[in-house]
């Protein structure tokens, strides 16, 4: 990438892919209000800075990119700060908290005062403007972007609150405050093996922040135990795939958990809920027909026991997933096409 030139031709290179800090004070006072407009303002914010001051100019911000996550937190002196539509480039959601120091943003048509504790609810779809009062000094804040995606399923309605605030008092918001507050300073969020569960609980406790749905709130709870819920709902199918009243509502019911929150699990592993039992019905049904002890047993009873009770789709579904017939299968046709896609 090309690097910025600023003033008297010397070159700053652009920000690291995943960790960036920008500091006026790393820059010589004559060339501190380009810098702060170039690289934090139209470069790492797209946006467009109005100092109310020149004097006292000063901002240290840190900047981390984590998949599905960006963090942006530090001090900034006070000033007019706009997006407009020229400089849109993403859908991602952001919440602004307030960490110390008071500012006022507005978006499409919202505007809320902000305090320390405080959150702005943002769209990085729209343009915004952040005003930052001399009378205040400057402003402490911490930023989290995320997809809009990750957070969606579980808060319907998001557009409703695009610019409006989230108070000081949301337990949520407090929690996911202090979250991100110990991540940062124990430095976890350097962890790579670490960055994908701190990045799953954030959006997690972002959307309980975000008031979301019963059925969503109850997917944020559990956010930090999807892969140990999944592997308990996999082993229970497979001990229950035989039974007729086997079905996603049993399944769910079982668990305590709403069924679309099943699914997502379910889809989260690349796979739907349908499409999983299918296949583990089918690889049952097919390690019967390849073991000499069941060589008697008629195809329609295996078939049947798997979980199968209309032998048409189950003939059609085995020889779509194997290649070959139930009982070509069965007396080892094609046996070698059928490996290959167990």
């Amino acid at each position: 990438m090309d690097d910025i030139r600023l003033p008297g031709g010397s070159a700053q290179p652009r920000p690291d892919p995943s960790v960036f800090r920008f500091s006026t004070a790393d820059y010589a006072p004559k060339d501190r209000l380009e810098a702060w407009r170039e690289i934090y303002g139209r470069a790492l914010c797209k946006q467009d800075i109005e100092p109310v001051e020149t004097d006292d100019l000063h901002a240290d911000m840190l900047f981390r990119r984590l998949p599905g996550l960006g963090i942006m937190s530090g001090e900034r002196s006070a000033a007019i700060y706009r997006r407009k539509h020229c400089q849109i480039d993403s859908d991602n959601l952001f919440v602004t908290i307030g960490l110390a120091g008071n500012f006022v943003a507005e978006q499409l048509g919202r505007g809320a005062h902000m305090g320390p504790g405080d959150a702005f609810v943002g769209t990085g779809a729209e343009p915004i403007v952040a005003r930052v009062s001399k009378d205040y000094g400057s402003v402490k804040s911490l930023t989290l972007s995320v997809p809009l995606h990750a957070i969606a399923v579980a808060v319907p309605g998001l557009d409703a609150l695009y610019g409006r605030l989230i108070p000081t008092g949301n337990p949520a918001l407090r929690m996911l405050t202090r979250y991100v507050g110990v991540l940062e300073e124990t430095d976890t969020l350097a962890v790579p093996e670490l960055q994908l569960s701190a990045v799953r609980h954030i959006h997690d406790l972002l959307a309980l922040a975000l008031g979301a749905t019963r059925d969503g709130a109850v997917i944020a709870r559990l956010g930090g135990g999807r892969a140990a819920r999944l592997r308990e709902i996999k082993a229970d199918i497979e001990q229950a795939i035989g039974r007729e009243d086997f079905s996603v509502g049993a399944l769910a019911a079982r668990h305590r958990l709403p069924v679309r929150y099943v699914q997502r699990l379910f889809e989260s592993d690349g796979v739907t809920f349908t499409e999983f039992v299918l296949g583990r019905r089918l690889a049952k049904a097919y390690s019967v027909l390849t073991d000499r002890r069941f060589a008697d047993r008629p195809i329609g009873t295996i078939a049947f026991e798997a979980g199968f009770t209309n032998q048409p789709y189950f003939n059609r579904s085995f020889r779509q997933r194997y290649g070959a017939s139930p009982s070509e299968v069965r007396a080892g046709e094609g046996r070698e096409s059928a490996r290959n896609t167990n």
